[in-house]
Parts: structure tokens; C-alpha cells; sequence
């Protein structure tokens, strides 16, 4: 009689110490002792058992060798081991019993060949899933008791933080290897370049990977799954990546455990943690986000002046350009109205508010104030931030893109040494000479790109002590033909938000009260507010 020895530990056999070694060391001397002729053992390691066995990768391949009858008798350590589920560990049972395999425990005592043993692997069957389902449990309500404590209850660890010997997070403020930056400074330069220079998801993946701090990945060397091989990742930062970063509460100090949890009633542990940034920033970077979502809209053929800067008084949303084909007109319109939020809340009844009006009423009042600036400038005067330390991260942000780039000019040469001795071909010159260059191409931007910034903020350092200059330069693209990304530019720089309110008349018609707020002024400070019907509008008192 030939037997196969069916072997299996999972994830939280393990972490109660049971290890396929003690169970194939224990099958052997079994086999040697029944004289008994092995013909193989089919090994699962890190498998559950509520897997059924023939989407196991070993299951299957014992599945098949049952089907063709390389073996009479199958041996498990306990039934357990076939199943961790009575669902799973009958079915099993039944699948190889028409295979005219036997299932035999070499610890517990039962026979499938008659009724009281196929009774006996029932009751057994149903013990292995109350033993499993108790010992969730228990692991469950010890994780939530930890994580109430505050400790971090593995999975990877956020970029930015450590945990420290207690198994709490704490900020890593240990420099990078081969770097003057921590990861914490890491955290806040991504939010500095969401907040402060709006940059996209992208730009902000060019910019570390052209300075060449490493990413998580690359930091801790991980390998990821290819087939069944693992393989180093590319180690680069990517735009899903910052865009995490930047939607984590946990930088602001708040960790919500259990929300990634697959499980619908998981309860949610929100706990507090070390914080990288203020929620004000954090909240400012969402923003940010959500703004740069709009403006990157790849299917709109025309241009929006307001884009991102209108809200809905009625819901909260945004407020998008539209063109209606129909009437060739273009239109700003609540985001809602074009999303179902479920049967309390419906689509909200916000009125559309004709693009070319407010534009021009928003861009009038712009203008005004550039030629008359009044009281104003003190306000803009004393919102003016101190720039030397900005100018001195630029600064030595260009210098770490300026390493890079004569890195690359190195890599050139040590490609062309290569070739001259023979080791590699003129395809893989070609291929590597094309790849530095695209990277030193992408750098070379960056560099043109942080110019621009410091050259900005040294005029705002040096000249913009006078807010005089500030509005004598924006006279000067208005006056000497301005672009649309100019008008953009200025109108972006000088309002904060733009409060459309749906109000209905009594004749049944809506109209639509328009409040600017810029950002020169105090939050209780309205600049222009403008009632517009369907038959015109109507200035109200600022």
C-alpha cells in the first residue's frame, strides 16, 4: 500500500509554533513504524485552511495524483490540517473518497471506511472550525486591546516613522543613508510642494526620484511576488505612492486602525500618533489635491478661469466647467448635480451660473483692485511670509538635482568604458545612453523649474517689501498682452474661494448669491457680493 503524507501550517499556526517540520518529522517515524511506503509529501506553507484543497497550490497537485491513483492512502497529521472549516474539511473528504482514496489521522482515531468513523471525522471536522474561530477571536480582541494602547500592530511602517522598543510609532529624524534629510523632512517636503508650489502627484514623484531619495521600498530592499519568483522592485517614488502620503490622517497625528480591513463590521480604532505636520496643513494639502484633480480634467476643450476655486453653498462641493453644446455656452455647475448621494440627500438643486459672467464679474473686481489697491496693501503687506528660509530648501534642493545630474554625466562615461572593452554591445549603449538622457532631461526641467522659484521668491524677499511692485508687475502682463495662463496665474494668487448660493423666489425662479472671498482678507471679510437672476443681477452690500 503507497501513502501520501499531506502536510500544512498557516499564518497563525505558526504564530503558535506549529511548524511543518514537527510534522513531517512525525509522519516519518509514523511511516517507519507501519512499514508503510511514502510516495510523496505534499507540503503547504503560510496556506489557510479555510482555502478549499483544490485551490491549494500542493492541493491540486495531490488532487491530481488521487485521480490517477499514484497512491491508496492519504496521512495527515490531524483532519485539521486538511481543513480548518467543516465546509472545507467535508468536501475534501468527499472529493478524495470518490477518487477511492482513504483519509487516515495518525493521531486521532477514525476510519472513513464505515459510518461511525465518517461520524467521527463530522464531529472532529466541526471541533478544528470552533477551535479556529476561538482562536481569532481571541487574537482579535488582543490586537484591538494593543491598538487602543497606541501600539503599532505590524504591516508596514508609515515612511517617516520608526517604531521604537515598546512597539510605539515615533518620528524617524535620522538622516537618510548618503543624505542630509530625514524622512520626517522627506514627509514635509511633500507637503511644502503640495501646499505652497501646488504641485501635482507626478511632478512631486519627478522631483525625489531626481534627487534620489529613496522610497520605502527601496529603503527597506523589499521584494515584491512575480510568478513565483521575487524579484527588487524599481525602488522609485510614483504618483499613487504621494498621493497616499499626502490622504494619510496619520501625519497629522491621527491613525484610524482597522480601516483597511476587509471585514464590513471591523470596528475602527482612531488613536493618536506623533504628528509630521499640523492638520492645518494637512487639510490645506487635501485641497490642494482635489484642485489639482479639476485642473489635470484631460477631456476639457475649454479653458476655465475659476476652475477649482468655486463652492456650493447647497451641498459643499465643487462647482466645474461645463459647455453645453446645444446653447455653444459655457456654464459652471455643482459636481452633485451629476451624483446620486441616496435617497435622503438626492442631486442638489443648485442653479448653473453662466461661465462668461462670472468670469468677467470676477476678473473686473480683480482689476479694480490691482488699479486700486487702497487699504488693501497693508493686508497683503502683512501676509507676506518671510521667504529666506524658502530660498535656502530651494537652494539646496537645486544643489542635491545638480549632484544628480553630473552622476548621470558619470554614468555616460562608465557606459562608453563598457563598451570600448567589449562587455557590452552598442544596442545596450544605445538603450542606457537613451535612459540617462530622458533622466537628465527630466532633471534639467526641475532645475530650470526651481530657477524659477528662487528667482520668485528673491524678488518677494528683495522688492516685494513694497506690495506696490507686486500689483506694478501684475499691470504689466495685463498691459503688455496677457495670456490666458497669466489671467489664470493672477486670479489664483489673489482669490481664495468663490461662494455660489442657490436662492429660491417666490415666482418659482432661482437665483444665485456670488460672495468672493480673497485671500488678502480676514474669513469674515466678503469683498464682492453679487445677487444674478435669470433676468440679470443685483449688487449687495459688501
Amino acid at each position: 500500500m503507497k501513502v501520501a503524507v499531506y502536510v500544512r501550517v498557516s499564518t497563525e499556526d505558526q504564530a503558535d509554533r506549529g511548524t511543518i517540520e514537527n510534522q513531517i518529522i512525525f509522519a516519518e517515524k509514523y511511516c517507519d513504524l507501519h512499514s508503510l511506503e511514502v510516495f510523496k509529501v505534499y507540503k503547504e506553507e503560510g496556506i489557510s485552511g479555510t482555502i478549499p484543497l483544490h485551490e491549494r497550490p500542493e492541493g491540486k497537485y495531490l488532487i491530481e495524483d488521487a485521480k490517477n491513483k499514484l497512491f491508496d492512502t492519504l496521512l495527515v497529521y490531524k483532519l485539521d490540517r486538511l481543513g480548518r472549516s467543516a465546509r472545507v474539511t467535508l468536501n475534501s473528504l468527499y472529493e478524495l473518497e470518490n477518487y477511492g482514496i482513504q483519509i487516515k489521522s495518525m493521531t486521532e482515531p477514525f476510519d472513513t471506511s464505515n459510518p461511525s468513523g465518517r461520524f467521527m471525522i463530522t464531529m472532529l471536522a466541526g471541533v478544528a472550525d470552533l477551535e479556529r474561530e476561538t482562536i481569532l477571536e481571541r487574537m482579535w480582541h488582543g490586537a484591538n486591546r494593543a491598538a487602543r494602547d497606541g501600539k503599532w500592530l505590524g504591516g508596514i511602517v508609515p515612511y517617516g516613522y520608526i517604531v521604537d522598543s515598546k512597539g510605539y510609532l515615533e518620528v524617524n529624524d535620522s538622516p537618510l543613508p548618503g543624505f542630509d534629510i530625514t524622512e520626517a523632512e522627506v514627509i514635509r517636503m511633500i507637503f511644502d510642494l503640495t501646499v505652497n508650489q501646488k504641485y501635482s502627484s507626478v511632478k512631486i514623484a519627478n522631483y525625489l526620484n531626481a534627487l534620489g531619495i529613496p522610497s520605502s521600498y527601496k529603503k527597506l530592499d523589499k521584494k515584491v511576488l512575480r510568478g513565483k519568483r521575487k524579484e527588487s522592485t524599481a525602488g522609485i517614488w510614483r504618483p499613487t505612492a504621494i498621493q497616499r502620503i499626502i490622504k494619510s490622517k496619520t501625519y497629522m497625528g491621527i491613525h484610524e486602525y482597522g480601516k483597511r480591513s476587509n471585514k464590513k463590521d471591523r470596528e475602527i480604532i482612531t488613536r493618536e500618533v506623533p504628528g509630521i505636520i499640523d492638520s492645518d496643513t494637512w487639510t490645506s494639502a487635501q485641497n490642494v489635491l482635489k484642485e489639482n484633480q479639476i485642473d489635470a480634467m484631460r477631456n476639457s476643450t475649454q479653458d476655465y478661469l475659476l476652475r477649482g476655486l468655486i463652492k456650493c453653498g447647497c451641498c459643499g462641493k465643487n462647482y466645474m466647467g461645463i459647455t453645453y453644446k446645444a446653447r455653444n455656452k459655457n456654464f459652471y455647475t455643482c459636481t452633485s448635480k451629476y451624483s446620486y448621494d441616496g435617497i435622503l440627500n438626492g442631486k442638489c438643486a443648485s442653479k448653473n451660473v453662466p461661465g462668461a459672467f462670472i468670469e468677467e464679474l470676477v476678473w473686473d473686481d480683480i482689476l479694480h483692485f490691482i488699479y486700486n489697491p487702497g487699504e488693501v496693501v497693508e493686508l497683503i503687506r502683512e501676509n507676506l511670509e518671510d521667504t529666506n528660509n524658502k530660498i535656502t530648501s530651494l537652494k539646496r534642493q537645486k544643489d542635491q538635482l545638480q549632484v544628480s545630474i553630473n552622476t548621470k554625466e558619470e554614468e555616460k562615461q562608465s557606459i562608453l568604458d563598457l563598451f570600448r572593452r567589449k562587455i557590452i554591445s552598442a544596442t545596450d549603449v544605445e538603450k542606457q545612453l537613451s535612459k540617462i538622457n530622458d533622466e537628465l532631461l527630466v532633471n534639467q526641467e526641475l532645475v530650470i523649474d526651481l530657477d524659477k522659484q528662487i528667482n520668485s521668491q528673491s524678488i518677494l524677499e528683495q522688492k516685494f517689501n513694497s506690495v506696490e511692485l507686486l500689483l506694478a508687475t501684475m499691470k504689466e502682463k495685463i498691459e503688455n498682452g496677457i495670456t490666458f495662463k497669466d489671467k489664470r496665474d493672477i486670479v489664483k494668487t489673489l482669490v481664495k474661494r468663490i461662494d455660489v448660493y442657490t436662492i429660491e423666489q417666490l415666482n418659482g425662479r432661482k437665483s444665485v448669491d456670488i460672495k468672493v472671498k480673497y485671500s488678502f482678507t480676514k474669513d469674515s471679510d466678503i469683498v464682492q457680493g453679487v445677487n444674478h437672476t435669470d433676468r440679470g443681477l443685483m449688487l449687495l452690500p459688501t
